[in-house]
């Protein structure tokens, strides 16, 4: 019998740590993968709204991901009514992509890509922003 092992790959503020672990059966695995999923998609549901800092256009800023919005970029944290500075909804999202460092890169099909600084490695987010879209697609019922 072969060894049935798989990867978990968590997002931490010094990058992406990867664990090795076994399932005993396929029917286990499957298991595993599903309460996987379903965490995620349960933390999203009761969190509905991820905010982090971020410079854009060399101006401080506050990234918003929110279940129904979609995207937001607002002025930085400080005035009790922050301007909006841009937002798009999810299904606006053509491609994303990020340097592994610090960049965030955005292109949601207008003439330029948003580009964003945040200050840490950008795959923590990189794996709450693909948790949101999950969420998202999955609740309204665009799953195989």
């Amino acid at each position: 019998t072969d060894l049935i092992t798989f990867s978990v790959r968590c997002g931490t503020p010094d990058g992406v740590v990867t664990q090795q672990l076994r399932a005993e059966t396929h029917r286990d695995l499957a298991n595993w993968a599903r309460c996987v999923v379903q965490g995620c998609h349960n933390s999203v549901a009761l969190q509905r709204e991820l905010a982090c800092r971020c410079v854009w256009q060399g101006q401080l800023a506050q990234l918003v991901l929110h279940l129904e919005e979609g995207f937001s970029l607002l002025e930085a944290p400080g005035p009790r009514d922050p301007k909006v500075l841009w937002s798009f909804p999810f299904e606006r999202l053509r491609s994303s992509a990020d340097d592994g460092a610090r960049l965030l890169w955005l292109d949601f099909g207008s003439d330029e890509e948003i580009e964003l600084d945040l200050e840490a490695c950008p795959k923590p987010l990189v794996f709450i922003l693909h948790n949101f879209l999950s969420a998202k697609i999955h609740r309204l019922g665009l799953y195989a």
